[in-house]
């Protein structure tokens, strides 16, 4: 049996912790898709470290503006 593990081949950066101008160009630079794909990743983390059984799903809430 395969053994499937929850990371990814990410590349690691090691930056300052208060530099957040490598933070936004970091995140500026990938495709919605992957920002897309690390926050799922990070959910996932979260709650199989809550000792979730399964994900709750995410409810999509779509908000029409009107310009002023």
């Amino acid at each position: 049996m395969e053994k499937r593990s929850l990371s990814r081949d990410l590349p690691v950066h090691i930056i300052k912790k208060n530099d957040n101008a490598s933070d936004l160009q970091f995140w500026q630079e990938k495709t919605p898709e992957e920002r897309i794909d690390a926050v799922e990743f990070l959910r996932r983390q979260y709650y199989a470290l809550s000792g979730c059984t399964t994900i709750p799903r995410i409810t999509q809430i779509i908000q029409f503006r009107t310009h002023t």
